[in-house]
């Protein structure tokens, strides 16, 4: 523990557990500014979000570890959407001195970075702090204080483990001329300013970069300035002479010369093109909604576990390729692979974006919301009245449906969708896209009131809570994760006093869901389905939807 037990002025100390706590609502809602008075670790079990942590904008993901120092103010920039899940675990730290009887505070700072630390933690290494945290013992036992300890020492060894050499290489010296350009496209650069911020020669400069990009210099930063022209073009009504100055060319002749060269069309031809391009979309949805519209794409990304039937088979229909990668992973050598040129999704980081952006024109930050996605993609690709055409017919399946339920709507009575994850339990917001846009807001069925507050896309929700709650009628989601399982949460809230006493339960209003439909399936077709499964459970006689589960 030598390496845990001294900080940097040499001094040794201890480290005491605090507390270890879920993140709650506040840690997923955008806008939210959490303060920590002593050093703590937060885990991150599930999702994606971007906080700024003491004045620094980061990506956080599932699988990750922040160690963060004493008074560390966090923002919650964007959760949206993005299923984050986590845990807190707070600690104290004393100078350890034999000389004296009584502990001092010590002042604890990460080993790495500055005032916080990040650590990319193994799925085995995940799976053993999700059983400790789940293992409930009844009061402050010997034996769980000692666990405790146990836990964040192996938490604090994990942080402190021998961090990367940092030495000079030739390579980094050219991920950082890299980097220069993609930061300053926009200005003058010369052969010698990037050699320089490389720490080598011009000569060699040119020579090294082109063995590890495949391109000159110029070549690449010509590319990555017509990748941004393309957006520019896609994104703004501008004039082709301000996109050339916008995008680091001086003269707009020589502007549109390139851009013909490399694309096969002038500026103001290329939205014209578009749909002939090859695309490669980072969503299952958007790459459905494009091919509504007439417009195939050549790859989309997926997640196998995820993958609905509905969208495999009409990818295999189209024969769009498939991009398989993990759950929250971006395969980047694959897109890369698949030259396109044009990449579109929804959520990418800042990070991201500027891996994806030397491969290609980007179009993201696209909503989950199908009516509105539809309108996007209906501009860019001038498919205005195939757009009209889909959102008449959906508008028609909402108005058919709200007549099926008009009892239930008009009786209001509290209809709650349930996740149960492996890590806990979480509801549907109100106020979010995708299936809450569909129930709560289309449809019109009611929300139980003391629900409304979630502002988060599916919020921490206890058994307690849930038993407070006591829907009329219920949705459970058993949620889909790659290398855990929901089946011992699932059981827990089956054997519990809340569940057998819920009114759903009694009722036999209980319909479960399948998170491939229900989540990362609710495009157009299905949101077909996911209506189907609404009115076919809630109009059912009790003791027949009790019978019939949406599975």
């Amino acid at each position: 523990m030598s390496r845990i037990e001294r900080q940097q002025d040499g001094r040794q100390w201890i480290a005491q557990w605090h507390s270890t706590q879920p993140l709650e609502d506040k840690w997923m809602a955008a806008g939210e500014v959490l303060y920590l008075p002593c050093p703590a670790f937060i885990l991150i079990t599930d999702g994606q979000a971007v906080w700024n942590i003491n004045g620094q904008p980061i990506h956080v993901a599932f699988g990750q570890l922040f160690a963060v120092e004493a008074n560390s103010v966090i923002e919650v920039i964007e959760s949206g959407n993005l299923d984050l899940a986590g845990w807190q675990i707070q600690f104290h730290t004393y100078v350890l001195n034999n000389n004296e009887t009584e502990d001092k505070n010590f002042e604890w700072h990460v080993p790495a970075g500055d005032t916080f630390q990040q650590v990319q933690l193994t799925g085995g290494f995940l799976t053993g702090i999700n059983d400790f945290l789940h293992e409930e013992q009844p009061g402050q036992t010997i034996g769980m204080l000692v666990d405790r300890q146990y836990f964040l020492y192996g938490l604090l060894r994990s942080l402190y483990q021998q961090q990367p050499d940092d030495r000079q290489t030739t390579k980094k010296g050219i991920l950082r001329s890299i980097a220069y350009m993609q930061e300053h496209y926009d200005e003058v650069i010369t052969r010698e300013q990037l050699a320089q911020l490389a720490g080598i020669s011009p000569w060699h400069y040119s020579r090294k970069f082109s063995e590890w990009c495949g391109k000159r210099p110029s070549d690449y930063l010509a590319n990555y300035r017509i990748y941004r022209a393309q957006e520019e073009l896609l994104l703004t009504s501008a004039k082709s002479q301000d996109i050339a100055r916008k995008t680091g060319f001086e003269d707009v002749h020589y502007f549109s010369r390139r851009f013909k060269h490399f694309t096969g069309v002038s500026p103001k031809k290329y939205a014209q093109t578009l749909q002939q391009r090859k695309i490669v979309s980072l969503s299952p949805i958007c790459a459905e909604v494009l091919i509504a519209l007439g417009i195939v794409p050549y790859a989309v990304m997926v997640t196998p576990l995820l993958l609905s039937e509905h969208h495999r088979d009409l990818f295999d229909k189209h024969r769009v390729k498939l991009l398989e990668a993990q759950q929250y992973v971006i395969p980047v050598e694959l897109i890369e692979q698949a030259e396109p040129a044009l990449i579109v999704g929804h959520f990418l980081t800042e990070d991201m974006k500027k891996r994806l952006r030397t491969i290609g024109p980007i179009l993201t930050g696209l909503t989950l919301d199908i009516d509105s996605l539809l309108t996007r993609f209906a501009e860019l690709f001038d498919k205005r009245a195939e757009a009209q055409s889909y959102q008449l017919r959906m508008t028609n399946e909402m108005n058919a449906a709200q007549q099926r339920l008009k009892a239930v709507i008009e009786a209001k009575a509290p209809v709650m969708v349930l996740r149960v994850e492996p890590f806990g339990y979480r509801y549907l917001g109100g106020n979010s896209s995708g299936v809450s846009q569909l129930l709560y807001h289309k449809l019109g069925l009611a929300i139980p009131p003391s629900l409304k507050a979630g502002k988060a896309w599916f919020n921490p929700c206890s058994l307690d809570q849930l038993a407070a709650v006591d829907p009329e009628y219920l949705f459970v989601e058993k949620r889909v994760m790659e290398n855990f399982s929901t089946e011992e949460n699932m059981q827990k809230l089956l054997e519990s006093n809340c569940w057998a006493n819920l009114r759903a339960v009694r009722n036999d209003q209980v319909f479960y869901v399948d998170t491939r439909i229900w989540v990362d399936g609710c495009g157009i077709a299905g949101q077909t389905l996911i209506i189907d499964q609404i009115v076919s459970g809630l109009t059912k006689a009790p003791k027949e939807a009790h019978n019939n589960p949406i599975e």
